[in-house]
């Protein structure tokens, strides 16, 4: 498995001049869309619960590992460089300004989706909407926004049309 320790040194070194303190570094096997994420630790001394930085695990099997997993760690690290220093940890300009300077992607280049195991239709236009999950009362946008001025109109409403066999493909 792939160390993500030496991968923090180097950019901590790189380009936080040795400022941040070693996190819990990790993997994650559950990450699909996002590639890694930061949680805040406490601020409480002794530290109850220290901050976490977990990379998603599947980048171990793209043929781009080492490079996926350094941009995804240096992405989390600014978000842990702010915390530290008890600025917002967001996506906020600061933020913003630190990934370019160090040529950090913001986004997952290579998100895992899981496949759609559901298909809704709207019984009156008969358009089909995809979903992840089971959905909870919801009436098509179109359909709505043309006969109801925007409003829910149980007319509209989505009714599960089919459940997507996992060997169909969309």
């Amino acid at each position: 498995m792939h160390e993500l320790l030496p991968v923090f040194e180097r950019i901590n070194l790189a380009h936080f001049d040795g400022f941040l303190d070693l996190p819990r570094l990790s993997w994650n096997s559950r990450l699909r869309s996002s590639a890694g994420r930061f949680i805040p630790g406490s601020r409480r001394f002794p530290l109850e619960r220290v901050p976490t930085i977990e990379v998603a695990s599947y980048l171990l099997e793209e043929s781009a590992a080492a490079a996926l997993i350094e941009d995804t760690i240096a992405h989390e690290m600014i978000h842990y460089w702010l915390w530290v220093r008890r600025r917002p940890y967001g996506h906020t300009g600061e933020f913003l300004q630190k990934m370019r300077e160090m040529g950090v992607s913001r986004y997952n280049p290579v998100p895992r989706k899981r496949p759609f195991k559901y298909i809704y239709r709207c019984g009156f236009c008969e358009t089909d909407f995809p979903a992840r999950r089971k959905l909870g009362p919801l009436a098509c946008a179109r359909c709505c926004k043309q006969h109801s001025q925007g409003r829910y109109d149980a007319r509209f409403k989505l009714f599960l049309h089919r459940k997507v066999e996992t060997a169909e493909a969309l």
